[in-house]
């Protein structure tokens, strides 16, 4: 039985959901992002295949939960909204 990339990934995901959901930290790492990140890098990768303004709008999202992941701050601005915004955008243009 083979796991594509995808569902290692979404799997990955998973884990770090229910890492952040039991408490679980590590330094400035935001671990909901990492999830986010890793999830919305599953469905890009199927996407990468043909590039259009939903997958460049998926692209962001991604750069924008990576961003969140590793602690970065850019004055108030909530990068996970963010990268949430931008995936609902894809969403709507796809």
């Amino acid at each position: 039985m083979s796991l594509s990339l995808s569902i290692i990934l979404v799997i990955l995901a998973l884990v770090a959901f229910v890492l952040a959901a039991i408490g679980w930290t590590y330094r400035k790492t935001d671990l909901i992002a990492i999830g986010l990140a890793l999830w919305s890098l599953s469905i890009l990768i199927s996407r990468l295949s043909h590039l259009s303004l939903g997958t460049v709008l998926l692209l962001v999202a991604f750069l924008a939960f990576v961003a969140a992941a590793v602690g970065w701050r850019y004055r108030k601005v909530n990068l996970i909204a963010v990268g949430l915004a931008a995936w609902a955008l894809t969403l709507i243009v796809s």
